[in-house]
């Protein structure tokens, strides 16, 4: 199945619109972002200074060590190589407080990240963003698999026609999300609607979160980690949940800690008087060793160690959140699902990080190359790792996905906290409502976005929406659709007010050929009107269904005798929909389907001149003019306005 890219619903220059009907993003806001952000970039440079001289100090011990162990060559005598221990100890000091320090670098660069993408949301820049979700498409991904392969077709017929994923989409401007498991939620939750009372209970967390400018930076923060790529659980959990422990475990558990006393105590002993070939022999073991084991240390060392510091993220977004103060039920839910038997998950992953700090000190080539082989650094902490494999690695999958709701709510919180004016929703529990007032779509730049209000009128009717070309029908049919995906994920919507029914949403908007398939657009249409048909059959009042200019793709004559038929089916069905058209001989169904059953109403234009106008401004009534010869000619195709009728 092919499927054309997303795209941003536009609306043309137009002076006429008025400006006060969104409001834009506060100055006020605007001004606290930029605060902070320039507060982060100079502690930022502080740091990263202090990074830089403990870095120099740290290698100027280590020429230190190698002119000591140089030295005795040129001077024909021992040297004061008890210094070598000094020298050491500073060495693991200045270590750790690098560490600290660029622990401290890579967050305040997470903080400027953070602050940069929310004032490029604030002023309109959102569509530069690098995350699309365009991975996400239920075509593409696997974490959105539906039951069925009709389920999958109808969530990416879905996402496609409101622009779910992709450039300039929902997700686009939604997502804050770092993790793996947070962008796969906020997804799910944007096309899979959710009971009333989930809903209600993401809307609680959502308004806390939207006011906690600085529990959403932290959340950032500690899932960005270096570079602020994604992070991925997937080798993480197969690591966790498929333990392969090193072969004759317990043996090298003993030679980890005697072999290296044997090594360190022969060496001593050539100080004072041991035969040197003694400690050959022990060297030569103790190499044999090392070769031995470091292939199997190593391949687990990489599954779980990986290079963007997956682990150490993940306890640092755990601390986060066990730490913050919540108060909304849902919050508190997932802040319980990181606790276990008693134990909280960050203490869990503390005692995890402390080994991957210690074997990070492996990347120094100074200790790469003499302690940490002396020691068998690397075989000490795999089999510490294992231990804890055992113990805590099954656990860590429900610790993600409550992690992956974290990051959802809080991507919903920072949406709320950009647009004040926008309304949460009012959920009902009764069938078949609609109403909106001030309804406007969320991707349009908002101070061209002209909100409408708009009622539909309940199980078995349906809106034709007629209009000329270009005049908003489409984008209002995506508004309906995008603003109830917004609604059932919890979120505040672009309208003043809405009330809500749960509706089952089936849409034919963007429809498009497939060569490869040999599909026509026409017979691409009529696979999606099925499939309206088959889930009204299932949903009944349940159902909403949104088309957009049904069966453009034949004459006038059957187009009308076909659209009316499945009006009409839809109508027995008690669903409501929508359905646009330029075509006037359809705005008149109303004569065919029983009294209230159809209501019409329509977007106009004006003609300045040459030039063709619009307001976007929802009418009563069919619309009674057409602009298509108008815009031909407006562009500069010469035709005749008043051209003779054919013979």
């Amino acid at each position: 199945m092919t499927r054309r890219p997303a795209s941003v619903p536009s609306v043309p220059p137009n002076e006429d619109v008025d400006e006060n009907l969104s409001v834009p993003a506060s100055a006020q806001s605007v001004a606290e972002y930029r605060r902070l952000c320039e507060a982060r970039k100079r502690d930022l440079a502080l740091e990263q200074r202090r990074s830089d001289r403990l870095g120099n100090l740290r290698l100027l011990l280590v020429l230190v060590a190698a002119t000591l162990l140089i030295l005795p060559l040129f001077l024909r005598h021992g040297g004061p190589w008890w210094a070598l221990l000094a020298l050491l100890a500073g060495f693991v000091w200045l270590g750790n407080r690098h560490d600290r320090v660029q622990r401290r670098v890579r967050s305040l660069s997470a903080s400027v990240t953070f602050f940069g993408r929310e004032l490029d949301r604030l002023e309109e820049r959102w569509r530069d963003l690098p995350d699309t979700g365009a991975d996400l498409d239920p075509v593409l991904s696997e974490e959105l698999a539906p039951d069925s392969d009709a389920q999958r077709v109808q969530l990416a017929h879905l996402a496609g026609d409101l622009d779910v994923f992709g450039p300039a989409s929902l997700f686009q401007l939604l997502c804050r999300a770092v993790t793996r498991n947070g962008r796969v939620t906020l997804s799910r939750w944007l096309l899979e609607g959710a009971p009333r009372e989930e809903a209600l209970a993401r809307q609680e967390a959502v308004r806390e979160l939207s006011s906690r400018m600085d529990l959403r930076e932290r959340f950032y923060v500690a899932a960005s980690g270096d570079g602020h790529a994604l992070l991925e659980p997937r080798s993480l959990l197969e690591w966790g949940e498929h333990p392969s422990p090193l072969p004759y475990r317990g043996i090298l558990q003993v030679i980890a800690f005697v072999q290296p006393a044997l090594l360190v105590a022969a060496a001593v002993g050539v100080v004072f008087g041991l035969a040197p070939s003694v400690l050959l022999v022990v060297a030569l073991v103790h190499l044999a060793i090392f070769s031995l084991v470091r292939k199997s240390v190593t391949e687990r060392l990489q599954r779980l160690f990986s290079p963007d510091r997956t682990l150490l993220r993940y306890a640092d977004l755990i601390d986060e959140v066990e730490g913050a103060k919540l108060s909304s039920a849902r919050l508190e839910q997932v802040q319980a699902a990181l606790a276990t038997d008693g134990v909280t998950a960050s203490e869990r992953l503390r005692q995890l990080r402390r080994i991957s700090e210690r074997l990070e000190w492996n990347l120094n080539i100074f200790f790469a190359l003499s302690f940490g082989p002396v020691l068998f650094w690397d075989l000490h902490h795999v089999l510490q790792a294992e231990r804890w494999q055992a113990r805590t690695g099954p656990r860590l999958r429900a610790w993600f996905a409550a992690l992956g709701e974290m990051e959802a709510l809080a991507s919903l919180g920072g949406f709320a906290f950009e647009r004040p004016d926008y309304a949460y929703p009012l959920l009902l529990e009764e069938e078949g409502t609609f109403a909106a007032r001030g309804l406007s779509h969320p991707l349009l730049r908002r101070g061209r976005a002209c909100g409408n209000d708009l009622t539909l009128g309940g199980p078995g009717t349906v809106l034709i929406l007629s209009g000329s070309n270009m005049s908003g029908k489409s984008t209002l049919l995506r508004s309906v659709g995008v603003n109830q995906l917004l609604a059932r994920a919890g979120a505040p919507v672009a309208a003043s007010e809405l009330r809500l029914s749960p509706f089952e949403l089936v849409t034919s908007i963007r429809v498009v050929d497939s060569l490869s398939q040999g599909t026509s657009h026409f017979y691409a249409e009529l696979q999606r009107i099925r499939e309206a048909l088959v889930r009204a059959r299932a949903r009944g009042p349940q159902l909403m269904y949104l088309l957009d200019e049904m069966l453009h793709g034949t004459n006038s004559k059957e187009r009308y005798v076909g659209a009316v038929s499945v009006i009409r089916w839809m109508s027995e069905q008690r669903c409501q929909g929508i359905v646009t058209t330029h075509d006037l001989a359809l705005a008149r169904v109303s004569e065919v389907l029983p009294p209230g059953a159809v209501s019409n109403k329509h977007f106009g234009d004006s003609v300045v001149g040459n030039e063709i106008r619009f307001d976007y401004v929802l009418r009563e009534g069919p619309v009674e003019t057409t602009n298509a010869l108008r815009l031909m000619k407006a562009i500069g195709i010469d035709i005749e306005l008043s051209a003779p009728e054919l013979q």
